[in-house]
């Protein structure tokens, strides 16, 4: 199976991408958070920080077919002024590709180097609690920095 990756554009990929984003909710997200019905996609949302220049979306395709993703918005640090990051908002492969055990590292490797491209100076990474990325991300030579705790209102 061939992998390949690109950075694209959110509202060229919006619909094709609404299928894996459910399947990424219902993976890592419904067991803490329950059903997407009852947190809809904000298209509107991705739509105005790509409009804004801050949204950076990198897909993994398979004979043209979207598999996977990783999201990032894009913001000047406050606490290093000159220096612009990226957080990670999302980042999904298929069970298919999946089944490739280097896919998601090759996925990030390369969004790493657009990103790079762009001026980013450094990526903040996240995964649920569900399912930990942390030896995904040492790989890549990141270092835990912070946790971070969540509580609903």
């Amino acid at each position: 199976m061939s992998i390949s990756f690109a950075v694209e554009s959110y509202s060229f990929i919006r619909d094709e991408v609404a299928p894996l984003a459910v399947a990424h909710w219902q993976e890592t997200e419904e067991a803490m958070y329950g059903s997407q019905t009852a947190v809809p996609m904000t298209h509107p949302m991705y739509e105005a920080m790509e409009q804004g220049g801050v949204l950076h979306v990198v897909t993994a395709r398979v004979d043209g077919v979207l598999h996977g993703y990783a999201a990032y918005c894009l913001s000047e640090n406050l606490n290093m002024p000159g220096r612009v990051t990226a957080s990670a908002l999302a980042l999904y492969m298929s069970r298919e590709i999946r089944a490739d055990a280097f896919a998601a590292l090759r996925l990030l490797r390369w969004a790493e180097d657009s990103l790079r491209q762009r001026g980013v100076s450094g990526i903040g990474y996240n995964s649920p609690a569900s399912r930990p990325c942390d030896a995904l991300y040492r790989r890549l030579g990141a270092r835990i920095t912070e946790t971070v705790w969540y509580k609903e209102l």
